[in-house]
């Protein structure tokens, strides 16, 4: 069986390629479209650092917090029920309180890739392959059966009688049981139902569940945020591929996604690292972070919203979870 490293390491050599005629095909467009207005110069040249300073009128978020994570590597946030802040990284999982303190670590055996506390406190840990769930004293209750050999699972959300797992390996999100027993596979391509299929370039590959029951998958390929039922029935999707701030940039955006209490949308994406948010319909509304509040070459921007609708990206570049707050207008 393949590791999740050689797993990740051929779905990024194929993000590369795509990126890379993504952004030929992008950047000629704009060179094409430009240069009837130039008539020196090379008419290919378009200079990157324009979009990292598009949206700075739309940021309404300033940064009020931030937890050094003392691990080599990170890589989930999550916020429970009681707000406290649970990172995922190395062997372990640290849970800090709402002050930013370490309250305790759980020890692991294998890295947890992904993570969600539900409202029990129960943590479902995405374990390349499998999932396992722990207790909130660190007690281990179960580990769930691999979901197959090609399997990267990179998110999980639940519900009050289901858990919904991204599939970046296999391209689907699996509908499972509290037990973890297989029921669906949703977003698999079936034009009858008119499911246009998840493209999963890159090993991100997000879910969440909105305040009205319903499953949202982002497609990174399609850059777009999908909205199923809980049966997989398609209802809407929106976004679209733009390296403008309205739009998602890249081989495969949005990253990272997760959902307000109001139903508006946190987004964050790789490349172009930036993290926003738009309203229930798709429409962008503030930014929270531009690129330039990023080391150049992030990427991993797990995204987490406690009770008081404060931000929390995980950087793992800097190896920090970022607290942002709204703004007083």
């Amino acid at each position: 069986m393949l590791s999740f490293k050689q797993k990740k390491k051929r779905l990024l050599t194929i993000a590369v390629i795509a990126v890379s005629v993504a952004g030929i095909l992008y950047f000629g467009y704009k060179a094409i479209r430009d240069n009837s207005a130039r008539s020196q110069g090379n008419p290919f040249e378009y200079d990157i650092e324009d979009f990292k300073k598009s949206g700075a009128a739309l940021v309404h978020y300033t940064e009020v917090g931030q937890i050094h994570i003392e691990l080599r590597f990170v890589s989930g946030v999550s916020v429970g029920p009681d707000d406290r802040i649970y990172v995922s990284g190395d062997d372990s999982l640290l849970i800090f309180n709402g002050d930013g303190i370490l309250h305790s670590t759980i020890s692991m055996v294998g890295p947890a890739y992904c993570l969600f506390v539900d409202k029990n406190h129960d943590l479902y840990l995405g374990m390349d392959d499998h999932v396992e769930v722990y207790d909130r004293r660190g007690a281990k209750k179960s580990s769930w059966e691999s979901l197959g050999e090609e399997a990267i699972i990179t998110s999980i959300a639940v519900s009050e009688n289901n858990v919904f797992v991204a599939d970046a390996g296999n391209h689907i999100v699996w509908k499972l049981d509290k037990s973890g027993n297989r029921l669906k596979r949703i977003g698999e391509k079936d034009e009858a139902r008119d499911i246009p299929g998840f493209i999963i370039p890159s090993p991100f590959f997000d879910v969440a569940l909105d305040p009205d029951g319903f499953l949202w998958v982002a497609n990174t390929g399609r850059h777009s945020l999908e909205n199923y039922t809980k049966d997989g029935d398609f209802r809407t999707s929106w976004g679209e591929f733009s390296m403008e701030i309205e739009g998602f940039s890249g081989c495969c955006n949005p990253s990272h996604f997760a959902i307000l209490e109001d139903g508006s949308f946190v987004t964050s994406e790789k490349g172009l690292a930036r993290v926003k948010v738009y309203n229930r319909i798709g429409e962008l509304v503030s930014v929270v972070a531009l690129p330039d509040q990023f080391i150049e070459g992030t990427v991993g921007l797990d995204l987490a919203v406690d009770s008081s609708q404060r931000i929390y990206v995980l950087d793992p570049r800097q190896k920090l979870v970022r607290i942002f707050e709204k703004k007083q207008l």
